[in-house]
């Protein structure tokens, strides 16, 4: 029996709980677990992950929206800036070789844990 279909959906189902009740998730753990898959490459690890954060940023958005928790200033300057990264970061990720992305992943996850464990 293929393991990879339901170990997506527990994988989805676990991230975005995290994602939505915490802001933390998607680069930092799905992207790592995907790319355990045989036979995807480092482009589309990439690109999966973010039109899979797609669905769960977006129910989270509308239900943080229905209670009333957004800074609509705030979150407006960080989308500005977020639509002009996410052309440039497309862009890079076309033209840059797979294992150096797989670099920069593990490169920002040991940073970010070595951060999260020396409490800074």
């Amino acid at each position: 029996m293929d393991l990879i279909g339901p170990g997506l959906f527990i994988l989805g189902l676990t991230v975005g709980t995290l994602q939505a009740s915490t802001g933390v998730g998607w680069g930092v753990l799905t992207v790592p677990i995907l790319f355990l898959i045989p036979g995807l490459t480092a482009k589309q690890v990439v690109a999966v992950s973010m039109l899979a954060s797609l669905a769960n940023v977006s129910m989270a958005s509308i239900e943080n929206i229905r209670h009333g928790l957004v800074h609509w200033r705030y979150a407006a300057l960080i989308a500005a800036g977020a639509i002009i990264g996410a052309f440039i970061g497309a862009y890079f990720l076309r033209n840059v070789p797979g294992m150096t992305i797989r670099r920069i992943v593990g490169l920002i996850a040991v940073i970010a844990g070595g951060r999260m464990l020396i409490g800074r």
